[in-house]
């Protein structure tokens, strides 16, 4: 299960890094047919993180000894059981839709089952350090790419009023380098090499040119050093990185000169976007579509507004409102709410490192959706969720450390010498391994440093 379990998470970091490159004609090209069921890498992956989860709980069923994380995973398994068990029947059922047509259109809702995965599997067998840098390398290789399709082809773009904006990859490619930019900058050892996979992100996500990812990235900077602590030399590097950016586009063709210049120059200025009213207005009418049809119907009915828009009936561009028109007030609540979640007990551990990263890698994340439609998007939703998993991993680990340390002063106090922590704890989520000698009042935290305040 070991081997199996890391090939599932291996598969998950490569999928989304090559599903980015060749949206949206991934699932096409990739396409293979087990007996009569055509399948594509994406019902892989999903498909094998959920056998590896059933056959690991019939095995050894047990709840998670931090009640926080509890309440996130039973929050996702009610998700996705309403997904199953509700809005399923409804629609082949009350609609007379075929299941398999309907689970395709329900499969990147059910990815959120990789925040479990990822956290009660993948961490047990992997540092969080394995994890970051598997997906690092996987935001790497796609950097190396649109660098390469650049140079080849010129890259590619589109007509913005009477302004040509370069566009040298899809736009939701702009949350794997992010993942690549925080990452290198704030969660791994402050070294000079380091500084080249930041502007290797950095480069790359200026090439895709989203003015809502650079604002993304902006709002995403500051959590981050709101949150870390000791962040003044890290806020320098980051400096560095960014005026080597500058230097590079500055160097750079004229073309790319003059794109990026107009993104950077109209960031904040909506009326300069000629696309901004536009998504005001469908927000509005996907609130107007919603009050008619509280609990989402959009599996079977396949609408967002009201009225009917042709070709230009896409998505609202805001992931609040596509949530609600599309999925209906209660499963609404039911993702948001291991999100929200999530989010606090980032801000409440980010005396440790990878706690704030992921903060701030989670708030550039939902920005992002925020002024996209990315969060319906099955090509970037395991960066949310393998970041949920790893901040759920920083809590456990801290709860349990001051667990420890809370029963060891109990013992010491009544005079016994030898700890009780671990006959209480559950040995597999022990902070101290009994075997190596340690003394279980000062335990040493698998995988991370034991600096930092351990307040919760």
């Amino acid at each position: 299960m070991k081997y199996l379990t890391m090939m599932v998470a291996v598969a998950a970091a490569i999928v989304t890094a090559l599903s980015m490159a060749m949206e949206p004609q991934f699932k096409t090209y990739s396409l293979f047919t087990i007996g009569f069921v055509n399948v594509n890498p994406f019902d892989v992956v999903i498909g094998g993180a959920v056998f590896l989860l059933l056959v690991r709980n019939a095995l050894h069923l047990s709840p998670d000894p931090v009640t926080s994380n509890r309440y996130v995973l039973w929050l996702c398994a009610a998700y996705v059981c309403y997904q199953l068990f509700v809005v399923l029947p409804m629609a082949v059922l009350g609609h007379g839709l075929r299941p398999i047509d309907v689970v395709r259109q329900q499969e990147v809702r059910l990815f959120i089952i990789l925040v479990p995965f990822f956290y009660s599997m993948v961490l047990r067998y992997w540092r969080p350090s394995v994890v970051i840098a598997l997906f690092d390398a996987a935001a790497a290789g796609l950097a190396l790419w649109v660098f390469y399709k650049y140079k080849t082809t010129g890259g590619a773009g589109y007509w913005d009023g009477d302004v040509y904006r370069l566009r040298a990859a899809w736009g939701g490619t702009t949350l794997l380098f992010g993942w690549l930019v925080f990452t290198s900058l704030f969660f791994w050892p402050a070294r000079l090499w380091r500084l080249a996979p930041a502007v290797l992100g950095g480069g790359a996500l200026l090439l895709v040119n989203h003015r809502s990812g650079i604002i993304a990235l902006l709002l995403g900077l500051i959590v981050q050093l709101i949150a870390m602590r000791g962040v003044a030399k890290r806020a320098a590097i980051a400096f560095a990185v960014f005026a080597a950016l500058g230097v590079g586009v500055l160097l750079s063709s004229a073309y790319v000169r003059h794109s990026i210049a107009y993104s950077l120059g109209t960031l904040f200025n909506p009326r300069a976007d000629p696309n901004a009213g536009d998504r005001v207005t469908r927000s509005l009418m996907g609130l107007a579509y919603f009050q008619h049809h509280l609990f989402g119907d959009y599996i079977w009915n396949q609408a967002y507004y009201l009225v009917n828009l042709g070709k230009e009936g896409f998505e609202p561009h805001n992931f609040a409102v596509q949530l609600l028109v599309t999925q209906g007030v209660v499963a609404t609540g039911l993702y948001l709410a291991p999100v929200a979640v999530v989010f606090v007990l980032a801000w409440r551990n980010r005396a440790e490192r990878q706690s704030s990263v992921m903060l701030a890698y989670l708030s550039f994340y939902m920005m992002f959706c925020l002024l996209n439609t990315n969060i319906d998007s099955i090509e970037n939703v395991a960066l949310l969720y393998v970041p949920m998993a790893l901040v759920l991993d920083v809590n456990r680990r801290l709860c349990l450390a001051r667990e420890s340390a809370r029963l060891e002063g109990r013992q010491g106090v009544n005079g016994q010498g030898e700890s009780a922590a671990a006959d209480i704890l559950p040995e597999r989520f022990h902070p101290v391994r009994r075997q190596s000698g340690m003394s279980p009042a000062a335990p040493r935290l698998r995988g991370h440093s034991a600096q930092g305040r351990l307040t919760f």
